[in-house]
């Protein structure tokens, strides 16, 4: 757009000066247009104007030409107030952000669950360790535990910085002032990324690279073959290192992961040297060992895991356990951690654990979900500007809720020494159990129609592969052909 440049302004007589004079009263020069910025010259088109009509002080100033309107009708002169723009008019003015005040700051320091004293099982859950390690700490007593997992560093990256000797002193510091021993109710937990199996050479060191450093700040392909290079990487990896302790998972025996049968440690402390073994842990995890298939619900199935645990492995190499119940059902192969009693393991394999005295001291850590979708009081829900618009679904937000351990640590604490046959129990499990019917179900109907459609793939047999002709087929082409 286009603005119309003033005359210039004549050189000869009073008249001339008089010309330029600013009229006060409109702030604006008696022989020109209303002076703008260039910025307002280069988006307001002006009309033409007639040299009486620049005369003339009262003249109206035109307003930018409405696009596709020609004829748009000039408007009066913009008084001194600023108009307010409808952006402006639907803006509302925002809350002031209030510091908390000391009653909320000491209310969310409370714990939300008491520490049990005196327990030889040592229960609590893998706390956050975000912005230093010796929050873990802080976080294990808000739930009441007495024994955490916690991971060192980022578990979604290889490259993490190095922990600071400030927040390890603090760690330790804390660890001897609230009761805790490191050296056996705290176990931090190794990062995802880390395949010391792997066959690549370039990515197991990068694997190698991050494990080592995962003890040293502690401390501060074919079954076969993946086997012996993990045990070679263990045994490296021990050697470079003092005093902490490896602690193997049980998985659940999805794909090509070692650990899901009990016979695969056995192979793996063979194809490590024996001075080596008293610094090599089993970590059984609930939910990944009855994935696996392992029997744990009934009390003569856990007494059988157990026995073949020890028979092949030693009953002396388990160091910590993974409390987890199980949203699939057991033999699935699937890692689905459910709450405490709600899942396909059911609060009796707990109660198993919870009186087996061959678990007392050693730490036992849940891993079960805490997310929770946080309900809303009816005028909450009305004024929710993030609601979803018509015909789309928005995914429920949740939140955290670490009171959710709380309980579980609570519940799991409870049965110690509880009747499995008396009525406290038999409630407390027809409860829970309910509470994840829906789930089960769900899950259950996904397993049988996958054993459904594995079934069908057996008795189908190899076959050919998709679009691929078989010998006698391309031989009754060409015989079409001739």
């Amino acid at each position: 757009m286009c603005c119309q440049s003033p005359e210039p302004p004549e050189r000869e007589g009073e008249e001339s000066k008089s010309s330029h004079k600013r009229n006060l009263s409109n702030g604006t020069s008696e022989h020109s247009p209303a002076r703008r910025s260039k910025r307002q010259r280069s988006t307001i088109n002006l009309k033409e104007q007639s040299d009486s009509e620049a005369e003339d002080s009262e003249a109206e100033v035109p307003a930018p030409t409405a696009k596709g309107n020609k004829d748009a009708k000039p408007t009066p002169k913009a008084s001194g107030k600023k108009a307010t723009t409808k952006k402006e008019a639907k803006q509302e003015p925002q809350p002031k952000k209030t510091r908390k005040t000391k009653k909320d700051q000491e209310a969310e320091a409370m714990p939300l669950a008491p520490r049990t004293q005196g327990l030889r099982m040592f229960v609590g859950a893998h706390v956050s360790a975000a912005k230093g390690v010796f929050n873990s700490i802080h976080n294990s007593e808000q739930i009441g535990g007495n024994a955490f997992a916690l991971f060192l560093k980022s578990q979604r990256k290889w490259d993490n910085p190095a922990l600071q000797d400030e927040h390890r002193d603090q760690f330790h510091k804390l660890c001897a002032e609230k009761g805790y021993d490191a050296s056996k109710h705290v176990l931090p937990h190794g990062s995802y990324l880390v395949n010391l199996a792997q066959s690549d050479k370039a990515k197991a060191k990068q694997a190698y690279t991050s494990f080592l450093d995962d003890l040293r700040s502690t401390n501060q392909t074919p079954l076969p073959e993946a086997l012996s290079r993990l045990a070679e990487m263990l045994t490296q990896a021990i050697t470079e290192t003092k005093t902490v302790i490896p602690v193997l998972e049980t998985m659940c025996g999805h794909g090509n992961t070692i650990g899901g049968a009990l016979s695969e440690f056995r192979d793996l402390l063979a194809l490590i040297p024996a001075e080596h073994h008293a610094r090599i842990g089993i970590c059984v995890d609930t939910c990944h060992s009855f994935a696996a298939g392992y029997d744990l619900s009934s009390p003569t199935g856990f007494k059988a895991f157990l026995a073949e645990f020890d028979e092949l492995i030693g009953i002396k190499f388990l160091r910590a356990l993974h409390l987890n119940d199980s949203k699939a059902p057991r033999g699935s192969k699937r890692d689905l951690h459910a709450n405490i009693g709600t899942g396909f393991l059911g609060l009796r394999a707990f109660h198993n654990v919870m009186n087996e005295p061959r678990f007392e001291d050693l730490p036992m850590v849940l891993e079960t979900p805490i997310d929770r979708t946080p309900v809303k009081d009816e005028e909450d829900s009305e004024n929710d500007s993030t609601k979803p618009k018509k015909g789309k679904k928005a995914a429920a937000a949740t939140v955290a809720d670490p009171g959710v351990w709380a309980r579980e640590i609570k519940l799991l604490e409870s049965l110690i020494g509880m009747d499995p046959e008396g009525e406290e129990f038999k409630a407390l499990e027809t409860k829970l159990s309910e509470e994840g019917r829906a789930e089960r179900e769900r899950l259950q109907d996904q397993h049988e129609r996958k054993l459904e459609a594995d079934e069908k793939k057996k008795a189908k047999g190899p076959g050919k592969a998709k679009g691929q002709k078989s010998l006698m087929d391309m031989m009754k082409g060409d015989a079409k052909k001739d």
